[in-house]
C-alpha cells in the first residue's frame, strides 16, 4: 500500500520539478504518515484537487484569478490519472460561453436518422450521438460562470446524479472526475445559484503564483514535458484507487464531528432554519436572543442549513484525505481540516458576521482572499470546541441508538441529558426530546430485540425478526435494528457458504442476458437504467444475503466480468451464471 501512495505523489512531484505547476500554499497541520514521505509538505491545491480524482464523482470548483493555473493544473492531473494526451484532454473540456446551448453541452440527433438515410432505433427513436464531453471520464468546464442559467440548469443532474437527458434519450454516464473553473466578476460573468454550487462537492480560492515561484515561471515553453504526462502513472488504474479509498473505514469520532458540524449549521432555538424564509439572523430572528451576540455560537452566525450532500461529500472526501496521507482510518483531524473547503461555497453566513471577521483581521493586518472561506473555517473552529464537550455525549447516544447501554445506563445517561445547565442546542433541543419522548418508553423493548438478534442463527428467523421490527413503529431506532440483523444475516450466510468466481466474456454478455430475461436481467436493468456500462474496477452488490438470501457481486475488467456468488446453488441465476461462464 505505501507502494501505491508513493507512486501517485512521485507523479505530482515530476510536475514540481519541471516546474509544470507551481502553487505552495500548504496544510501546515497535516503532515504524511509514511516513513519516506514525512519530510514532505502537504500541498494545499495539489492535495485537493488528488483528493477529486480519488472519490467516485468526485466535483471541484477551482476559483481565482486570470492566468493562476486552474484549467492546466485541471489538464495536467487528467493526463496523469487517466493516460489521456493532451488532444484527449481537450475533448474533455467545455468552455464557458454566454451562448451555449444544449446541443453543444450534451449531443444532437442522429442527421442520417433526421435525413431518412437509417432507420430510426426500434422503428421510432432517434439516436443521439452524445458529445465526447459527456463519454469522458475526465471532465473539465472552464469558465464556469459564463454559463447562463439555462445551461446550469442543463448540467444539474449530470452533477448530482451522474445521468444526462437529451430529447428522448437518456444516459446514465460511467464514472467520471469534474473539474470547474471560475475566474472573478467582469461583465461577462453570471452568478451561480447555491443550488447549482451546492453540486460541487469542493470549492478552492487559487491565488496567483509568489515571488520564488515566479522565478520558475516562463524559462521554458508549455509544451516542456507536459506532453510526456500520461506516463507519469503507467498502467495505473484510478478506479481501483477509488475502491481503496471507499472502503476506508471512519473512525467513531471522525464520525460524531461530522454529524455534529451539520446539526450546528441549522440548530436554533426559535425556528427551523431550513422552513423559514422570512426569520434571519441578518434580519430579526436573533433579536434578544440570549445567543444573540455570543461569540463562541454558532446559531448566530449560519443564514442556512447545509444541504445533505455535505455530509455525504465530509465522509468521501475525509476517506480519500486520510488514504493520501497514509492513514488507516478517518480521524476528526481529517475532517476539521477539510470541511472548510466543502461548506464555504454552499452555505450562506451573515453578513454581520463576515463584517466583524473582515475588520477583526484588518484591524490584525490579517488579509482573507475569501471572507466566506475565512468565516466557515472559525465556525468550524468553534464545531470543533463543542466536539470536544460534547463527544461523550454524542457516544452515549449512538450507543442508545444501537440499544448497547443497559437499563441502568441508560437512565445514568437520561439524568445526564436532563440536567438544567445542560445548555447545548444540541442537547436542548435534539438529544433531550428524542430521550424523553421516543427512547424512554420503549428501551426495555430495544435490550429484549438485540438479544434475539445475538441469539439466532439462522437467515429464515433473522429475516422474519426483521420484519417484525420494519412494522414496530413505535421504535425509534428501526433503522439500526434492521442495519445490524441485516449484518448478522450477511455474517451468517458468509459462514454458511463459500464464495465461488464466475468469469464471463464481457462482449455480448449483456445481449446473451437480456435474451434469458430472468432474475439476473432484471437486476441488471434496475441498477444501470437500461444501460448497461458498467465502471472499470467498480463492485456492483447485484444482490445480497440481507434482501434476497444470497449475495452476488459483479466486477467488471478490460474484458471479462467477474461475478462472485455466495449462497445456495439450487438457484437460477448461479446456475445461469455457472453455464455461461469461461471454461
Amino acid at each position: 500500500m505505501a507502494a501505491d501512495h508513493l507512486k501517485v505523489i512521485q507523479a505530482l512531484d515530476k510536475l514540481r520539478a519541471y516546474n509544470l505547476y507551481v502553487h505552495n500554499d500548504i496544510f501546515d497541520t497535516l503532515e504524511f504518515e509514511i516513513d519516506k514521505l514525512q519530510n514532505r509538505k502537504v500541498y494545499l491545491v495539489e492535495t485537493l484537487a488528488t483528493l477529486n480524482a480519488l472519490v467516485d464523482n468526485g466535483t471541484m470548483l477551482l476559483y481565482g484569478g486570470h492566468g493562476g493555473g486552474k484549467t492546466t493544473l485541471s489538464k495536467y492531473l487528467g493526463q496523469i490519472f487517466y493516460q489521456l494526451t493532451v488532444d484527449q484532454i481537450e475533448d474533455c473540456m467545455l468552455r464557458g460561453h454566454p451562448q451555449l446551448t444544449e446541443e453543444k453541452i450534451l449531443g444532437s440527433l442522429d442527421i442520417s436518422q433526421l435525413t431518412g438515410r437509417r432507420d430510426l432505433t426500434g422503428g421510432r427513436n432517434i439516436d443521439v450521438i452524445w458529445n465526447k464531453f459527456v463519454d469522458s471520464p475526465w471532465k473539465i468546464i472552464d469558465e464556469i460562470n459564463r454559463l447562463t442559467p439555462y445551461a446550469q440548469n442543463i448540467l444539474l443532474s449530470l452533477l448530482a446524479e451522474g445521468t444526462v437527458k437529451y430529447h428522448n434519450s437518456a444516459k446514465v454516464l460511467p464514472a467520471f472526475t469534474l473539474f470547474a473553473t471560475m475566474n472573478p466578476k467582469d461583465e461577462g460573468n453570471v452568478n451561480l445559484s447555491l443550488p447549482f454550487l451546492d453540486r460541487f462537492a469542493l470549492a478552492l480560492p487559487i491565488t496567483m503564483p509568489d515571488y520564488e515561484s515566479l522565478l520558475t515561471i516562463g524559462k521554458r515553453g508549455k509544451s516542456f514535458k507536459s506532453d510526456s504526462l500520461s506516463n507519469y502513472l503507467p498502467n495505473f488504474n484510478l478506479a481501483e484507487y477509488q475502491e481503496v479509498v471507499r472502503n476506508l473505514p471512519v473512525s467513531d469520532e471522525a464520525e460524531f464531528y461530522i454529524n455534529l458540524i451539520i446539526s450546528e449549521f441549522r440548530l436554533c432555538e426559535r425556528v427551523v432554519k431550513e422552513a423559514t424564509d422570512t426569520e434571519t439572523v441578518d434580519g430579526t430572528l436573533c433579536k434578544g436572543c440570549h445567543y444573540e451576540d455570543a461569540v463562541g455560537k454558532v446559531c448566530n452566525k449560519v443564514v442556512n442549513p447545509l444541504s445533505v450532500r455535505v455530509k455525504e461529500d465530509l465522509f468521501r472526501y475525509s476517506k480519500a484525505l486520510a488514504w493520501f496521507l497514509g492513514a488507516k482510518k478517518v480521524s476528526f483531524k481529517h475532517v476539521e481540516v477539510l470541511a472548510p473547503y466543502l461548506i464555504w461555497h454552499r452555505s450562506n453566513i451573515s453578513r454581520k458576521y463576515k463584517k466583524q471577521l473582515q475588520e477583526k483581521k484588518f484591524a490584525a493586518m490579517n488579509l482573507s482572499i475569501n471572507v466566506n472561506l475565512e468565516a466557515c473555517k472559525d465556525i468550524v473552529s468553534l464545531i470543533s470546541n463543542d466536539f470536544i464537550y460534547l463527544k461523550d455525549v454524542q457516544f452515549k447516544y449512538n450507543k442508545l441508538k444501537r440499544g448497547e447501554l443497559s437499563e441502568v445506563e441508560f437512565e445514568e445517561f437520561k439524568t445526564t441529558i436532563n440536567d438544567p445547565n445542560q445548555n447545548h442546542l444540541l442537547i436542548k433541543m435534539e438529544i433531550r426530546k428524542v430521550l424523553n419522548n421516543e427512547y424512554a418508553p420503549v428501551y426495555s423493548s430495544i435490550l429484549e430485540i438485540n438479544n434475539r438478534i445475538n441469539g439466532v442463527n439462522q437467515v429464515e428467523a433473522l429475516k422474519a425478526l426483521k420484519d417484525e421490527v420494519l412494522f414496530n413503529y413505535e421504535l425509534p431506532n428501526r433503522q439500526f435494528l434492521v442495519d445490524e440483523i441485516d449484518r448478522k444475516i450477511n455474517k451468517v450466510n458468509a459462514e454458511q457458504y463459500r464464495s465461488v468466481i464466475c468469469e464471463i466474456h464481457f462482449e455480448g454478455f449483456y445481449e446473451k442476458l437480456i435474451a434469458a430475461n430472468n432474475e439476473l436481467t432484471k437486476r441488471v436493468n434496475i441498477n444501470f437504467h437500461n444501460d448497461f456500462v458498467p465502471g472499470l474496477m467498480k463492485p456492483y452488490i447485484l444482490f445480497s444475503a440481507a434482501d434476497d438470501g444470497f449475495d452476488l457481486k459483479m466486477t467488471k475488467s478490460p474484458s471479462k466480468l467477474r461475478f462472485e456468488y455466495k449462497g445456495p446453488k439450487e438457484n437460477e441465476i448461479f446456475t445461469y451464471l455457472e453455464k455461461a461462464k469461461i471454461g
